[in-house]
């Protein structure tokens, strides 16, 4: 059962605040995707965070809590709509500037280490308190976590372009 934070503090105002920055930049970004396509890359970036905490949180280790008390919290699950937003800009702005080989490299190195900091400023605001975790173990799951969400993009947006072309040679 979900509780109610015993007060409203750092990390309450952290995740209100970044949400709506966040999904303000969405919503003020240019459409560039189908909406079907956006959709499913929102929720394949809530989805796939939630995946790797829980694989992380399966292993034996008591590594990290979200928030600043154990029990799982209404901010818990509010914070879940953090990871969409990061992920949609990521592979809006790949997809815009047209990364391409060893570009992409680049990308998700740059990436990774903006995730990196944003973590570290979620730390300052208590949304995570790290027990056998440490910063640096991020950036390398972030690498990983990047990299399969690009994968996705592109076998998505091209899945996509491969109906069209069968809708436009069915007419």
């Amino acid at each position: 059962m979900l509780v109610q934070p015993s007060k409203i503090d750092s990390n309450e105002w952290f995740i209100l605040i970044s949400l709506l920055i966040t999904y303000a930049i969405i919503f003020l970004l240019p459409k560039r995707f189908p909406h079907s396509v956006t959709l499913i890359m929102l929720l394949f970036s809530m989805t796939y965070a939630h995946v790797i905490d829980h694989i992380l949180a399966g292993i034996s280790i008591d590594l990290y809590d979200i928030n600043d008390v154990e029990k799982y919290e209404w901010f818990d699950l509010i914070a879940w709509f953090l990871y969409p937003p990061f992920g949609y800009i990521f592979i809006y702005f790949f997809d815009r500037w047209s990364v391409r080989g060893t570009k992409i490299f680049w990308y998700i190195l740059v990436w990774a280490g903006i995730s990196l900091s944003v973590e570290f400023i979620s730390l300052k605001f208590d949304l995570f308190t790290f027990k056998e975790w440490k910063l640096a173990y991020s950036f390398p799951v972030y690498l990983m976590t990047l990299s399969i969400y690009l994968l996705f993009f592109i076998f998505i947006k091209n899945s996509f372009k491969q109906q069209k072309m069968k809708l436009i040679r069915v007419e």
